[in-house]
């Protein structure tokens, strides 16, 4: 899962049944990548999530082969703001659940005009680590 980036929002064509086609398309229409560092970026595995069943889009899961592709498509994530597009590091699933408690945490303490981030399951608010015995028992 370490070298694995979720490309969610990109929409399903039917008539094109290539995950990593239409990812390229989309690095090069949306994330502003030029074609040449495209076709260098390799790719070992690219697929969609689960089976057609919703009008959503599935989520693309891209294993890249390098690293530093995949810092590369991360930093050109800003992009993207604003847009209905998004790109996640892929996770282990407890630490999925951690940050879907510490989301609405984070959402929160922005409100109230607080500087707050997280780093994998970790919540900063105002540069000091936020931990309660209750909500974040894994830091304990």
């Amino acid at each position: 899962m370490h070298d694995n980036l979720i490309f969610s929002g990109i929409p399903e064509n039917p008539s094109l049944d290539d995950p990593e086609a239409l990812l390229k398309d989309f690095m090069i229409s949306k994330l502003k990548l030029p074609p040449g560092t495209i076709d260098s970026i390799t790719f070992h595995h690219v697929h969609r999530l689960g089976g057609p069943k919703s009008k959503k889009p599935r989520p693309i899961i891209a294993k890249l082969e390098h690293y530093k592709h995949k810092d590369l498509i991360k930093s050109k994530a800003r992009e993207l703001k604003g847009s209905n597009f998004g790109i996640n590091d892929q996770f282990p699933k407890e630490i999925n659940d951690r940050q879907k408690i510490l989301y609405p945490i984070m959402k929160q303490h922005r409100q109230n005009n607080k500087r707050a981030y997280m780093t994998v399951d970790k919540l900063y608010v105002d540069g000091q680590l936020y931990w309660n015995l209750f909500t974040t028992p894994w830091l304990f």
